[in-house]
């Protein structure tokens, strides 16, 4: 199976309009650019003169969640020339070679949405990226195929990859990336060949942002593909752990027992794992496929496939019976809730009852203090008239300050702007 390899010489592009068409139907225009050497103007400007109908802003994420439109259809029209190509010896040979060419991109075309442009990806970034002291490709791009792999597997890693996303695109199944919105969980991968023994630190691990997804109908399914390691004896070269192949002879014979210690280290095994997993975080569903060194993974893929396709009643029923539960889950807060607030409503009418009655209470104790203290008054300034003028002058005098220290909201004043119980709770 042919693919488009960044990393080749940049090829010319190509002149035919029917395989042109088929090529900026299949990969983003920014990975053209990149992989024939050309601004995304001059693209532009080829497809107009052809009259090739170009992605809309949007296609190839909408492309990967599944809900991309329709590629339109080449319809039959003139063609500008191109002014470099005006050679008729020039023209011939690149429709020649692109006509050679055009079974290729349209294969490509037709299993690009399927994953093979994150593979691309892959060959594009992982190369470059940085390398942890055990070899592992650590890259900063986070938007990847769920690969943790060193740089001495990585071509094996893309071999099986291929062949995976081969098999899966003939039984109609695609693979993308998790959408942030959707909540798909990952899983966690533990990539020692030998789960017993000490050795690789899981947060050395290089993560994803979302998790890689297999869509078999309507179910998905979360992967991971890692490169094994093994705890082996190791020193350090050059900031990298190297097999030690002198001391793991040394271990292996009859010396062993005058060793006290022994450097190791976990190191890539060239062997992989793939885990797949349910990334629906209501429904428990994972299995491993282990590269042997008596049996391979490529071997092993209808396994895989068959493992999903016999998982997918299974989590459907996980699934069903989360969502039930769910739904009770609901129904039995919504009723607790409604408990609650009938035993707040009761309980702020009692306050409000004993508010109000306290209050009114109180009004007619302070009605009698009223009356108590009016009949004080009165009988205060009639007694006043058997006074002298001065006399008189002066206890009038006081029993007008008294009546400005006592000064407040009278019984009656209180009575007015005191508030039932129905009140109290319409105001609330």
């Amino acid at each position: 199976m042919s693919e488009i390899n960044p990393h080749d010489a940049a090829p010319t592009l190509p002149q035919d309009r029917e395989t042109l068409y088929h090529l900026v139907w299949s990969e983003p225009a920014e990975r053209i650019t990149v992989l024939y050497g050309i601004s995304a103007e001059l693209l532009a400007k080829r497809c107009s003169e052809m009259r090739i109908p170009r992605p809309l802003a949007g296609y190839w994420k909408a492309l990967a969640k599944g809900t991309a439109p329709a590629i339109p259809a080449l319809k039959k029209g003139k063609v500008v020339k191109v002014g470099e190509n005006d050679n008729p010896s020039m023209q011939s040979s690149a429709i020649t070679a692109s006509k050679a060419a055009s079974s290729v991109v349209q294969n490509q075309a037709s299993v690009t949405s399927n994953g093979y442009g994150l593979i691309n990806d892959l060959k594009m970034y992982l190369p470059v990226s940085s390398v942890t002291e055990d070899g592992y490709y650590k890259p900063a791009k986070k938007k990847l195929l769920d690969l943790n792999v060193s740089d001495s597997g990585f071509d094996k890693a893309i071999e099986f990859l291929s062949r995976f996303i081969e098999a899966l695109g003939k039984k109609g199944y695609r693979v993308t990336l998790g959408a942030p919105g959707e909540r798909l969980h990952r899983t966690d991968i533990d990539i020692k060949e030998d789960l017993k023994v000490g050795g690789y630190r899981w947060d050395n691990l290089w993560r994803p942002y979302t998790p890689s997804i297999i869509c078999v109908g309507d179910m998905y399914f979360g992967f991971n593909l890692a490169e094994m390691t093994e705890y082996v004896p190791a020193k350090k070269v050059k900031n990298r752990y190297v097999r030690d192949e002198q001391m793991g002879r040394w271990i292996r014979g009859k010396n062993i027992e005058y060793l006290i210690h022994v450097s190791k280290h976990t190191l890539p095994t060239g062997r992989f794992l793939l885990q797949l997993y349910s990334p629906y975080s209501s429904a428990k569903w994972l299995v491993q496929f282990r590269q042997t060194k008596q049996c391979g993974l490529i071997s092993q893929i209808p396994n895989m496939i068959s493992a999903m396709q016999k998982a997918v009643p299974l989590i459907s029923k996980l699934l069903e019976e989360a969502r039930i539960k769910a739904e009770e889950w609901c129904v039995q807060r919504d009723r607790e809730f409604a408990i609650y607030l009938e035993k707040e409503r009761i309980g702020r009418e009692e306050e409000a009852y004993r508010a109000s009655r306290t209050e009114l209470k109180s009004i007619m104790v302070q009605w009698a203090e009223d009356k108590r203290l009016e009949q004080f008054f009165h009988e205060a300034e009639s007694d006043t008239a058997t006074l002298d003028v001065q006399q008189k002058l002066q206890v009038m005098e006081r029993l007008q300050l008294a009546r400005q220290f006592l000064s407040e909201d009278s019984a009656i004043e209180r009575l007015l702007k005191w508030k039932t119980p129905q009140e109290r709770l319409n105001k609330e």
